[in-house]
């Protein structure tokens, strides 16, 4: 129950989480949201400690087992395993006698986007697991930007902002693609989702890596725009 959002383009990569959370998520799901079950300041991005890689999850956060390692990993290649060995061990392939008395079940996902400096690209590895299926999928970044999405509010992203501005956006960025000017659009968008998806909030954080400072960072959209302005 979330909103993440990725922008990957050949010279950067912004990943970015709402911060609204909701106490006993499944339960929430089924019975109306009470303001008494709401957190308002969660943190759903984590970055491994060579701060080269950010990961944003969704999903039931206790399932997210491998979330405490990615801090202590320097390299990509041992966080992108953690992620997968995690999937492997939520999926039922040696349980399956309790498939059949399977509680309903909320099916996690994870947005994991980095620089890879050996082969000089950012790239953006995308996660879905629930203990009957897995999937993966990596993209890399080119002149034109790519967006991936993940959580409850993905499903009204492409509703709540229109496809036209989506469109429009993606092609702006093969002439300039800037977080100064990504930021702002990705700020509406979680303004837009989360006016149709309760679970969504309109407040993000947004994480930034640049070829010129590869190493993720919070958006601070005064502090930036202030260095902008700077000769």
């Amino acid at each position: 129950m979330t909103f993440i959002l990725n922008i990957l383009h050949r010279d950067m990569s912004i990943l970015a989480a709402d911060r609204k959370a909701i106490a006993g998520e499944l339960e929430a799901a089924a019975h109306a949201m009470s303001a008494s079950a709401e957190v308002r300041d969660f943190n759903k991005i984590t970055l491994n400690s060579s701060i080269c890689l950010a990961v944003g999850i969704s999903g039931n956060t206790h399932e997210h087992y491998y979330l405490p390692e990615i801090s202590l990993s320097a390299s990509v290649n041992d966080v992108l395993s953690k992620i997968r060995k995690n999937m492997e061990y939520v999926l039922r392939v040696n349980k399956r006698s309790g498939l059949k008395s399977l509680s309903p079940f909320m099916v996690n996902q994870c947005i994991a986007t980095f620089f890879d400096k050996d082969a000089d690209m950012y790239c953006t590895n995308t996660f879905l697991f629930s203990p009957v299926q897995n999937q993966t999928r990596l993209h890399s970044g080119g002149e034109v930007a790519k967006i991936f999405y993940a959580g409850s509010g993905s499903k009204y992203f492409e509703e709540a902002v229109g496809m036209e501005c989506i469109e429009s956006f993606l092609s702006s960025t093969k002439n300039s693609c800037t977080p100064a000017e990504c930021v702002p659009w990705m700020q509406d968008a979680y303004e837009r989702v989360s006016a149709r998806d309760n679970y969504s909030g309109s407040g993000a954080m947004f994480v930034v890596s640049t070829r010129s400072n590869p190493r993720f960072s919070e958006w601070n959209a005064a502090i930036n725009s202030l260095q902008a302005r700077r000769p």
